[in-house]
């Protein structure tokens, strides 16, 4: 071979070398930039995952205070009802000595007219019927003291009422409430 040739296979040799180490440096550059962009996307993902982990964990939190007043709300209406439960078996006992009262009266308005019919004026009708209208006075008397019951008892039945209606509107504007959170955010 020629010196000639030589050079032309040293230059050619070179200019191969050179493209090569060429080559191997944006090869090498495309892969610093890759590994950037990936640590970027890296890091805003580990960002966002963080984000969501917060913002579930607030929603969490916000949920269960909601909740912890929806169950204390629950809890008073239970005794509320159960008030109501007592006050509604106390106006039967008292309704159940009033329709008592009122067969006695009966009883004794039969009585008294057994004596009325009766052709003999003696004393002793004149004292059965004077007993029997006592006796009926009592059970107006017991009359009144139930029905005075059966009034306390609606009375407390209806505050009751009225105690569970609030509740249940305020129960009700916290459970409208509860979503609130959530709707700030787009998905």
């Amino acid at each position: 071979m020629t010196i000639e040739e030589q050079e032309q296979t040293g230059n050619i040799n070179e200019t191969m070398v050179e493209n090569v180490q060429q080559q191997f440096i944006e090869a090498i550059k495309s892969q610093e930039q890759l590994g950037r962009s990936n640590a970027r996307i890296i890091r805003y993902g580990v960002l966002v995952l963080l984000v969501f982990f917060a913002v579930i964990v607030f929603l969490v939190w916000s949920q269960q205070q909601n909740i912890q007043k929806t169950n204390a709300y629950i809890e008073d209406m239970t005794k509320g009802v159960s008030s109501m439960t007592r006050a509604i078996e106390q106006m039967q006992s008292n309704i159940g000595s009033v329709e008592a009262g009122i067969k006695e009266v009966a009883h004794h308005t039969q009585a008294i007219s057994n004596s009325i019919i009766q052709p003999d004026t003696s004393v002793a009708v004149l004292t059965h019927i004077a007993q029997t209208v006592q006796l009926m006075q009592e059970d107006a008397h017991g009359f009144s003291g139930s029905i005075n019951n059966i009034n306390y008892s609606l009375k407390k039945i209806n505050k009751q009422m009225q105690s569970l209606n609030r509740k249940l509107g305020v129960m009700g504007q916290d459970v409208n409430r509860m979503p609130s959170p959530v709707k700030m955010f787009p998905f």
